[in-house]
């Protein structure tokens, strides 16, 4: 159904189309031989797997100056749904994507094992929603890779699950294992007067209902869910990383609106030259 045509629905029907969405997309996916392990294919989010995919290359190539010969590094990679279309773009470059859930991680490797230059690795990072039981404190993850080791990173639907202290040091992270002028793309929730209000007419696709800590949570008791972040949350965070946050943000349509780059919103930073 079109963006503008759902966006008309109520609250209650707009959730569980998107839930009868993720049903058909994990069967699907599994029909057509991918390779996801059963019972993970609601790890794949909003939107078409190929569809979505495709959209964020013309998003990599457009905003975050991806290029073909690129060291890319996918930071929370899930099922794989951003390194498919990289499979045909990057001729001259490398991928590199990490997760912390392991299933997910072994059927990257079986589906793109005809691909020398794409590498996947399991991290046992703690998150609430996706690997309660991982023995890493996020703060004090380090990436495995070299400092300044890529020219490009993104992070798709990852700060949108992850605490404000997570999520520093995994922009600090960000920053150490880029090049100097290397950039970083990324979703968020970011929750503006604007998007308050769709939230507080039940037009937002996400119920957060819990305002703590200056954060938005969907879900008291798990608060990985999905949390939402005030601007000058998100700007302060870029700040604390050595990244420069490019403006502006480009807000998406997850709070009801009909417009919107995309579903969630888009950050795009770059590592200072210096």
């Amino acid at each position: 159904m079109h963006a503008r045509l759902t966006a008309l629905l109520p609250v209650g029907a707009r959730r569980r189309l998107r839930r009868a969405r993720l049903a058909a997309w994990s069967v699907a996916d599994r029909v057509r031989g991918s390779g996801v392990a059963p019972g993970y294919g609601g790890l794949i989010g909003e939107g078409d797997f190929e569809g979505v995919g495709q959209e964020f290359l013309g998003h990599f190539q457009e905003l975050g100056g991806l290029t073909p010969t690129d060291r890319v590094l996918d930071i929370g990679c899930g099922l794989g749904r951003m390194a498919a279309p990289l499979t045909g773009f990057l001729w001259g470059g490398s991928y590199h994507g990490f997760d912390v859930v392991r299933p997910t991680i072994e059927s990257c490797r079986r589906r793109f094992a005809a691909y020398a230059a794409f590498h996947f690795d399991h991290v046992d990072v703690y998150n609430g929603k996706y690997n309660p039981q991982g023995g890493i404190a996020p703060s004090e993850f380090r990436f495995p890779y070299t400092d300044a080791s890529f020219d490009f990173a993104f992070a798709a639907s990852v700060f949108t699950h992850m605490l404000p202290e997570d999520i520093e040091r995994y922009l600090r992270e960000s920053s150490r294992v880029l090049r100097p002028g290397g950039r970083l793309l990324a979703t968020w929730f970011v929750m503006t007067s604007e998007a308050a209000a769709g939230v507080a007419e039940q037009q937002s696709d996400v119920d957060f209902r819990v305002r703590e800590d200056g954060v938005w949570k969907a879900d008291p008791r798990e608060a990985e869910a999905a949390i939402a972040f005030a601007p000058a949350t998100v700007r302060g965070l870029y700040d604390a990383s050595g990244l420069e946050l490019e403006e502006p943000i480009r807000y998406g349509r997850w709070s009801g609106s009909a417009e919107g780059l995309s579903y969630q919103d888009i950050v795009v930073a770059q590592r200072s030259e210096a």
